[in-house]
């Protein structure tokens, strides 16, 4: 007997697309002033754990957790303005969303800052992202999917990017043993949640415990954390480009120590206090631009010598970094170094140009290419937050980034640079 196909069509769209296939389009949900409580408190607890994220990037010791916690940071500020967007939608203006406060909450934040070392920094992301999954998971078997679909298709993409975190962090509290675990940040943190109501601020809340670690506020060390097994010079001597095999690995090793400048961004974002949120949203993605410029030459410098070792990173831009006020490395990096590399020949076009037709080097000319889209963007950034910075003019702006490259420069001379030596592993580059 044959199919009658526009009644299984119809009856497959009953089962499966109904109400475009939201869900329990029927339950009562949260009214909005309900459901903008929840999000305010979530778009709260995002920024802290930005600003936690990137703080604790600078003085972490191990590689890997260092540049995982420059991602982490711009994934929080990420979610972050997605929440203040929302809200936005949902009648919330944005100087409600920006004078939000909870004391207990914090406290909270406050008192994770002052993780005791790379350990204790992982047990506090792993308890932070698998609360905040709880939380949104939580809200989103609550909420109306109909009437607050917006909101619901975020937490799905923050969910799953959650889910991801806390599977790689439990993995990371496996490998440091049963001790050293996040039942620690819990004891640590829970009690200041109690108090808040949890993250949605719903439940009865307990009585605010007094601070603890956070009697004084946390202040980046400045001498940041290093792998003692990463090999570290001052600087690096600066070959020829026709020199092309030494020029490529001396590429590599300033794409590697690109790390410096992450970590003296964490400062541009943590101790600039009483910035709009834009600015700090652009300074977490400029964070996590240079961790990925790091990361780029961590890979090439592994795919090509088979060891991440094999070139060493330099420090002496590190050393200028933790010396210099937040304002004026900025304000160097952005219009002296990076606005710098906009010009041609050579800058960032050239040194793409160089890894294509020079070194032929297939993944250096892949990552020199998005560098280069970075650099651009950061240029644009930096203009536009600095022009906000000093809105009287760019006169003392153009002194003090001038000051900075002339600062920069002076504790460059401090030592003397070294050549790097070629690796014996090197990949023979083509004439």
């Amino acid at each position: 007997m044959p199919v009658d196909e526009g009644s299984f069509l119809k009856g497959f769209l009953m089962n499966s697309l109904k109400f475009a296939a939201l869900g329990d389009v029927k339950k009562l949900g949260f009214s909005v002033p309900e459901a903008t409580g929840r999000l305010v408190r979530f778009a709260y607890v995002e920024k802290r754990l930005m600003f936690f994220c990137a703080a604790r990037m600078v003085d972490v010791r191990d590689r890997d957790l260092k540049v995982y916690l420059g991602r982490l940071q711009y994934q929080a500020a990420s979610r972050a303005d997605a929440l203040r967007g929302r809200l936005r939608e949902m009648r919330m203006p944005k100087i409600k969303i920006d004078a939000f406060s909870d004391p207990a909450l914090e406290i909270l934040a406050d008192e994770a800052m002052h993780a005791g070392n790379d350990a204790e920094v992982v047990a506090i992301l792993h308890w932070l992202h698998a609360g905040l999954e709880g939380a949104y998971r939580g809200y989103r078997g609550t909420t109306n999917p109909l009437a607050d679909a917006p909101t619901c298709d975020l937490l799905d993409s923050f969910e799953n990017s959650l889910r991801r975190v806390v599977e790689r962090l439990d993995a990371c509290l496996d490998e440091v043993g049963p001790e050293k675990s996040g039942s620690a940040a819990a004891d640590l943190l829970g009690p200041y949640l109690s108090a808040a109501g949890g993250w949605g601020g719903t439940h009865p809340r307990s009585e605010l415990p007094p601070r603890q670690r956070s009697i004084e506020p946390f202040r980046i060390p400045r001498q940041p954390g290093r792998d003692v097994s990463s090999p570290r010079v001052w600087d690096f001597v600066k070959p020829a480009m026709e020199d092309v095999e030494a020029h490529l690995i001396y590429m590599m090793g300033i794409r590697l120590s690109e790390i410096n400048v992450a970590e003296g961004l964490s400062l541009v974002l943590c101790e600039t206090p009483g910035m709009p949120w834009e600015f700090y949203f652009d300074i977490s993605r400029h964070l996590w631009d240079e961790v990925r410029h790091s990361l780029m030459g961590e890979a090439a410098i592994e795919s090509t010598f088979s060891s991440r070792d094999a070139v060493p990173m330099r420090d002496y831009e590190s050393v200028y970094c933790m010396e210099a006020t937040p304002l004026e490395q900025y304000a160097t990096l952005g219009l002296e170094i990076e606005g710098g590399q906009m010009k041609y020949p050579v800058g960032k076009r050239g040194e793409w140009e160089f890894c294509r037709d020079a070194a032929r080097h297939a993944l250096m000319t892949t990552f020199q290419d998005y560098d280069w889209a970075d650099e651009v963007l950061h240029v644009n950034l930096a203009k536009r937050r600095l022009s906000e910075w000093f809105p009287d003019g760019t006169e003392r702006l153009g002194h003090l980034a001038a000051q900075g490259k002339a600062r920069r420069s002076a504790v460059k001379n401090r030592q003397q640079p070294v050549a790097l030596d070629r690796p014996a592993a090197a990949v023979p580059v083509r004439d």
